[in-house]
């Protein structure tokens, strides 16, 4: 019996099939083993230019949006309304070194001015513009106030307030909500009332009568002389804290002959002002913020009244504009006037030289003059003129005469419409019963709208003369005050 013998198993074929598979796959080795570290790459740089473009996008929108500050002609006017040409930017020209020479002198550029440095010194430009006035911000209406602001204008209700009795060097008020509206301009540390040691003792007073709030009673301070610093946005509480940082807001203000008037100007109204183009003591921007915060009693002190300067309304610059919409600067203007420019410079550097000459000459003298100054300043020997500040007391010095005069500047041209000069109007300063009527109706406008009681304006004169005194006094009667005239400086006492 033969056997046959077993055929033979087949080879599995599997291990067949992955030695093909790898065969197949081994050009992409490389890629295989190292492809999350291309998805990371490219992850990475994806992510770094959108980074890029939004960066790139943010700035450039942020540029955009940055509104610039419209050049302005005579009356506050923008250019762009009367068809000027705004001046290019100048850097200030750099001044001599001189801390003894007149202000005139010192505001004059040096003999290494540029002729466009002088030109822009004396106020013009090639294309002869007409001298520029501060711009005016038109103010916002109260009906264009968002809700917001609103209801950051209006304060909290002060359920629990209790009313405070305050005698406000000399004039008795009370009220749950206490602005004490002082004047920190200039004139009121004159030498005759008091200077700065007698406003150290005005301070002093206000601190006490802080301190003499009841817990429960609001109080701020309005600090105002051409703009207004608040102690706080609102209203706070007399509570201790509270009291404390007043005590540390007070000593900062009129502290020293270099440092007076407003230091922080952060206060920007939010109802509709007077149209105005500044002014050196704004008291009625001083009661709009007391109003704002819905004040049932307000302490002012002052030694003069609000001087503000009056802008255009809406119907005066519209006729503003019609009228230099026409107007044109004459050929035979613009050639008189380039040769007085002409003049002017030829004028400018001979003073150059002789100022030169004469710093050099009486070098030793100068500086003599200029250490006694500074020793009369430090010992504040000298006077506080409204809008100079404080002028020391001249100095003489034998064998040293007078500086040279700088030139004066030629006068740009008007333009003219049929032979005559147009030019903004000069509205002067915003009348006493103008600004009395604007309060009573800013009044009605907050208090009487939102359901408030009005509040009480009091008001002391500070060794005011007799014009300053009847505003204040008819600010007082006409808003339920009482007034009262202090006749001297303020001295130092211990108690209200």
């Amino acid at each position: 019996m033969s056997l046959e013998a077993p055929a033979p198993e087949a080879p599995p074929e599997k291990p067949a099939k992955k030695a093909a598979s790898a065969a197949k796959t081994g050009t992409y080795r490389f890629l295989g083993k190292n492809r999350s570290l291309l998805a990371i790459c490219l992850i990475l740089a994806a992510s770094i230019h959108l980074l890029g473009l939004l960066g790139f996008g943010t700035y450039t929108l942020f540029k955009g949006s940055v509104p610039r500050m419209p050049f302005t002609s005579e009356g506050g006017v923008p250019v762009e309304d009367v068809g000027l040409e705004a001046p290019p930017q100048e850097e200030a020209p750099e001044m001599m070194d001189e801390p003894t020479m007149d202000s005139e002198a010192a505001a004059m550029p040096t003999e290494t001015s540029s002729d466009d440095e002088i030109l822009a010194t004396a106020g013009l430009t090639s294309a002869l513009p007409i001298a520029s006035a501060p711009p005016v911000i038109a103010p916002p209406s109260a009906a264009a106030a968002t809700s917001a602001e609103k209801m950051m204008s209006k304060p909290m209700a002060r359920p629990g307030a209790k009313a405070s009795a305050v005698n406000f060097f000399g004039v008795k008020g009370e009220g749950t909500n206490v602005y004490f509206v002082v004047d920190v301009s200039d004139s009121m540390v004159e030498s005759d009332k008091g200077g700065i040691e007698g406003y150290k003792n005005l301070k002093e007073k206000l601190g006490q009568m802080i301190q003499s709030l009841a817990p429960e009673t609001n109080f701020n301070i309005v600090f105002y002389g051409d703009a207004v610093d608040l102690f706080m946005p609102t209203s706070v509480s007399a509570t201790p804290e509270n009291k404390q940082a007043a005590m540390k807001f007070l000593p900062r203000y009129m502290a020293s002959n270099s440092q007076r008037g407003n230091l922080t100007r952060n206060y920007r109204p939010k109802i509709a002002t007077l149209p105005a183009m500044g002014g050196t003591s704004r008291m009625d921007l001083g009661l709009i913020a007391a109003f704002e915060g819905r004040a049932d009693t307000i302490f002012v002190l002052t030694d003069g009244k609000p001087v503000v300067r009056r802008a255009m309304d809406e119907k005066e610059r519209a006729e503003y504009r019609e009228k230099m919409a026409d107007s044109e600067i004459s050929a035979a203007d613009r050639q008189k006037y380039e040769k007085e420019v002409t003049a002017y410079r030829e004028e400018f550097e001979k003073y150059n030289k002789e100022l030169k000459q004469y710093r050099e000459k009486y070098a030793d003298k100068l500086q003599e003059k200029a250490r006694k100054e500074a020793e009369n300043r430090a010992k504040g020997k000298g006077r506080v003129v409204e809008g100079k500040g404080f002028v020391v007391d001249p100095v003489k010095i034998a064998g040293l005469p007078d500086a040279p005069k700088a030139p004066t500047a030629p006068v740009p041209p008007k333009p003219k419409t049929q032979g005559q000069a147009v030019a903004a109007p000069n509205l002067g300063n915003w009348g006493d019963d103008d600004i009395l009527e604007y309060i009573k109706e800013t009044i009605a406008g907050t208090y009487k709208k939102d359901g408030y009681d009005l509040p009480s304006i009091h008001g002391v004169a500070f060794m005011s003369k007799p014009a300053e005194e009847k505003f204040l006094r008819s600010l007082a009667n006409r808003n339920n005050g009482n007034f009262m005239r202090v006749s001297a400086p303020i001295r130092e006492t211990t108690g209200n």
